[in-house]
């Protein structure tokens, strides 16, 4: 589902969201994970096993590494052998990621998930923390007690938890549905999906650094879901993060070039914290982009908040040719009476 508008969005999420599934608020399952580590949505779910195994193999790109997290997701036997013969890849990112997602079964080396730690985003260091515990090995445990991650809070505070707390491993997933795949894409999107499910556990129960966690994974999984980008940007700046909620933003429209909610996003950010003329500029984009009439609207008060108001009348009129709604005709009469 795509974000309309930034506050419409952040309001129908958090309606999503205290609406989660029966099984996302089932507190004894939640009892038994910890309150640190990954949830098991997609463990044991082998019929997504054959398309992820085969993309791993034979898909060109990032792709290989985004079939390897799936099956580390997975855990199976079968999962777990795909990604053992991808081990010795040519490919250095490819092995991180498959070392990586082999660590979510204890089945790995510390070496790997230390260059994760060392090398690879925020999201994807909190799976090579997790595959330390899960290892817990003498050089894992090693590894957890002398990495620090900089000024990463979320990251610092997953490895306090893994030094001092065992994870349980997965016994099944949370999903009440088995999961199936019949194409790659398909397998991103179930998977993608899968995050987003997690997700809506953590927002349940305040975890907000969590929820970003698995959204960006889902990023990963699926770069143009622009949707995602917006509600780890709303997150991070309702936490007084800024700055990372601006790259966030930036990153969606760099991934994004031509979807008008990137810019829309942005955009949206700037005029609700009163940096108007930024605003104005991705708003405009948005629009020339083909942002709908209910999300353009917000570029018309954007000229009019930039002191332009005779820009702002001549939008609305322009909207009102395929927005006939009270909201268009309202800010024409207002305006015009303004000028």
């Amino acid at each position: 589902m795509r974000a309309s508008d930034g506050l419409l969005s952040c309001v129908l999420l958090g309606m999503l969201l205290c609406c989660v599934s029966s099984v996302a608020g089932d507190a004894t399952r939640e009892e038994a994970m910890t309150r640190w580590a990954p949830l098991s949505w997609m463990w044991g779910q082998h019929g997504l096993t054959p398309v992820a195994a085969e993309l791993l193999a034979e898909g060109a790109g990032v792709d290989r590494a985004r079939a390897a997290f799936v099956l580390g997701q997975i855990g199976t036997p079968d999962a777990l052998a795909a990604l053992r013969r991808a081990a010795l890849d040519e490919d250095r990112l490819l092995r991180m990621h498959v070392g990586v997602a082999l660590a979510q079964s204890g089945a790995s080396t510390a070496a790997v998930c230390e260059a994760a730690l060392a090398e690879g985003p925020p999201w994807l260091q909190f799976y090579a923390v997790h595959g330390l515990n899960q290892i817990g090995s003498a050089a894992a445990r090693r590894t957890l007690t002398e990495t620090t991650a900089g000024d990463d809070v979320f990251i610092n505070a997953t490895l306090r938890a893994a030094q001092g707390e065992k994870a349980l491993p997965p016994t099944g997933p949370l999903s009440p549905d088995a999961l199936t795949a019949e194409s790659a894409a398909d397998l991103l999107t179930v998977a993608a999906n899968a995050l987003i499910d997690e997700a809506d556990v953590w927002f349940h129960v305040g975890n907000y650094d969590q929820c970003i966690r698995c959204n960006e994974a889902a990023i990963f999984l699926q770069p143009e879901r622009t949707d995602l980008y917006g509600v780890n940007g709303w997150l991070q700046w309702s936490m007084n993060r800024h700055g990372a909620a601006i790259t966030t933003y930036r990153r969606a429209i760099a991934a994004n070039p031509d979807d008008w909610d990137a810019y829309f996003e942005l955009g949206f950010y700037y005029l609700h914290h009163g940096r108007v003329r930024a605003a104005v500029e991705y708003l405009r984009h948005s629009v020339e982009l083909g942002a709908p009439p209910v999300q353009a609207r917000t570029y018309a008060h954007a000229l009019e908040k930039a002191g332009r108001p005779a820009e702002a009348l001549e939008f609305w009129e322009q909207l009102d040719k395929i927005d006939g709604t009270g909201t268009v005709d309202s800010n024409i009469a207002r305006l015009r009476g303004l000028l």
